[in-house]
């Protein structure tokens, strides 16, 4: 099945992404309007102007009425014009209707343009004046703003990125390590039980051969000892040798002929790569064959046929697995490393990913699906680095 949780994670990430995206970009569209439609009015200013300029014969009216059009187009700039005694005689685009302004929210912003000091004296005929008290138009403002929303913006979405994919990493680790325990307690069960098995018959069954069971004993305490030295190796910096890595692969597959169902075969091609010598730890890439092999065997549900081939690839060592399973698709090959993801019902999703977790972390090497197709096998390769 698939790992729901980081499909959750994908559609909440693109969906917040665009709603970013969406934001930034409904802000910028007004943006450009408003300046588009600026831009319209001086065209006009400016077509007026060199009508005029062309005229043979300007009337007064018409100078006039170029003037007040020039006044009355400024729809943007917020101004107040006082007499020379700072009286207020006009406001301007104060607010989306200045007639619904009161006299006290006037004042306030009459205040406030005199503290940003941005002022233009007009001197009149008879000697007086006019002050022309202005602030940023509305267009301004909204430009000023605008690095502000794109910083939160981002801001928002960087934090929501993180948090998501925090999540996602700790609900990975947890699957790890609920893996790790479940796999633990799996490794040991077979041969304590085995062992309790024995030690059952040794109590009961006098005329048994007691020479073959100690042989049988033992050869479960070197399988404890096994897996106590690889869990060991989980989390340290475990000895790199250069050995041939066939034998590594002969050993796991000898050990798991003997516990997998009889009308499954497997069997180990080293006739190219038997001496080949990558450093590796023997007991990790033992473990991650075996994950692989446990993998196959399920795939082959029952009937089957698994090889495990060692052959030069380049100046690499490569480990393909191949079976004649029931393989899978495409989108289910992309997710069978992930932690937790699993096809099978009561599967942990944890073996593929500590073999991941060997061959990348420890090894420096690659692990990937080689080919894969419904009802026609699963070749999974290993590649060691150097020989």
């Amino acid at each position: 099945m698939k790992n729901n949780w980081q499909t959750v994670n994908r559609i909440l990430l693109v969906g917040f992404a665009s709603i970013v995206v969406a934001v930034a970009l409904w802000y910028t569209d007004g943006l450009v309007t408003d300046l588009q439609n600026e831009e319209s009015k001086r065209m006009e200013h400016w077509a007026d102007a060199t009508k005029l300029l062309a005229s043979s014969e300007l009337s007064e009216y018409e100078f006039i009425d170029y003037l007040l059009k020039i006044v009355h187009q400024n729809t943007t700039i917020p101004i107040i014009v006082t007499d020379g005694d700072d009286n207020i005689l006009q406001v301007r685009n104060l607010a989306p209707d200045d007639s619904l302004l009161t006299a006290d929210e006037i004042a306030q912003q009459f205040s406030s343009m005199k503290n940003e000091e941005r002022v233009i004296t007009v001197p009149l005929e008879d000697g007086q004046c006019q002050k022309l008290y202005y602030s940023n138009s509305h267009i301004i403002n909204r430009l000023s703003y605008f690095p502000i929303i794109q910083t939160a913006l981002v801001a928002m979405f960087v934090i929501f990125a993180y948090v998501v994919f925090s999540r996602a990493r700790r609900s990975e680790q947890d699957k790890v390590w609920i893996g790790l325990a479940r796999e633990t307690a799996h490794q040991l069960g077979t041969p304590i039980t085995a062992l309790i098995g024995w030690s059952d018959i040794l109590e009961t069954d006098q005329s048994i051969d007691r020479q073959m069971v100690a042989h049988e004993m033992q050869n479960d305490i070197a399988r404890l000892r096994s897996v106590a030295d690889r869990f060991s190796k989980i989390g340290s910096n475990p000895e790199m040798q250069s050995a041939p890595v066939a034998d590594a692969a002969r050993r796991t597959v000898e050990y798991l002929r003997q516990r997998i169902p009889s009308r499954i075969s497997i069997e180990i091609d080293d006739t190219q790569g038997i001496t080949l010598s990558p450093k590796h730890n023997a007991t990790l890439i033992g473990w991650a064959i075996e994950n692989l092999c446990r993998n196959a065997v399920d795939a082959t549900e029952g009937q089957g046929r698994i090889v495990v081939s060692i052959l030069p690839d380049g100046k690499n060592t490569a480990i393909d697995i191949a079976d004649n399973g029931k393989g899978m698709s495409k989108s289910t090959a992309r997710h069978i490393f992930d932690a937790g993801f699993t096809t099978k019902r009561r599967g942990w999703g944890i073996g593929l990913t500590l073999a991941r977790r060997i061959v990348r972390q420890y090894h420096k090497g690659r692990i990937f699906v080689r080919r894969t197709e419904p009802r026609h096998g699963t070749t999974i390769r290993i590649v060691l680095r150097g020989q």
